[in-house]
């Protein structure tokens, strides 16, 4: 069995009430037998440096850590040469990874234009799940979601009961909107962020791929997505498919530099 643990960047705010302009949520797949290895070796990362293996690592937090910058992070350190090894010991911890990831980028103006009254959110889920599917179907497995049913930077709103009823529905009715999702068993399951590690993984994935869309930037000019992210995700002859990630709506894909790329 897979779970998928879910997290996003960006938000669902107006760009007229300083909101970003992408979504970006991302999913990040561990087979149930490797679960408890992988959570071992964050926890003695965590250990080594912080001496709490129960810490909260985001990408927000690790960015923020380093001691040449001023904002805040529960993780800030004091040393450079330790804030290089955390760096590098972190991301090589996520290059050898056993995990897949699957992607979806809403642009989130262009979305409004065609259906203004909608919540991003709630498109960008239906089509990760729906992309979940076909990874089980393949795998001949089942598959949980896990999710933080919390969506905002700072002040938080609670979304997971209009995302569970969107799984529900999935699980077990065809619609014109999505295909059905037989190989996904239980409810959507709620969980903090703190206090489940497969999400703080999920988010150290998905923060590179919101930053190349959102600072229109190619694959290659942000060294976390080419190094760390992009393996995780499907290439088909060198070149990401829409299986993997998702760009939504397709119409405003022309002048991004990341559709420019060999990518």
């Amino acid at each position: 069995m897979y779970l998928m643990y879910i997290d996003e960047s960006g938000d669902t705010v107006p760009i007229s009430q300083k909101g970003k302009r992408f979504l970006v949520l991302t999913g990040c797949i561990i087979n149930e037998t490797q679960r408890s290895a992988i959570e071992l070796e964050l926890r003695s990362i965590k250990k080594k440096y912080f001496q709490n293996e129960d810490i909260e690592i985001k990408s927000n937090f690790l960015r923020y850590a380093n001691p040449d910058v001023a904002p805040h992070s529960p993780l800030k350190l004091h040393d450079r040469e330790q804030y290089n090894k955390l760096e590098k010991e972190v991301a090589e911890y996520l290059k050898h990874l056993p995990i897949d990831l699957i992607s979806v980028v809403i642009d989130k103006p262009a979305y409004w234009e065609e259906s203004p009254s909608q919540n991003p959110y709630e498109i960008a889920y239906l089509y990760l799940l729906e992309r979940f599917q076909m990874y089980l179907k393949a795998k001949n497995s089942l598959g949980i979601c896990v999710i933080d049913p919390r969506e905002g930077q700072v002040e938080k709103t609670f979304i997971g009961d209009s995302l569970e009823k969107i799984h529900h529905a999935m699980r077990w009715k065809e619609s014109e909107l999505w295909k059905k999702c037989p190989n996904i068993i239980e409810r959507l399951l709620y969980a903090t962020s703190d206090g489940t590690v497969g999400i703080q993984i999920a988010d150290l994935y998905c923060y590179p791929i919101f930053h190349v869309f959102e600072y229109n930037k190619t694959a290659e000019e942000y060294w976390r997505f080419k190094d760390i992210t992009l393996p995780k995700l499907c290439m088909v002859e060198g070149k990401l498919d829409s299986y993997r990630l998702k760009f939504f709506p397709e119409k405003t894909k022309k002048g991004l530099k990341f559709f420019e790329s060999r990518f």
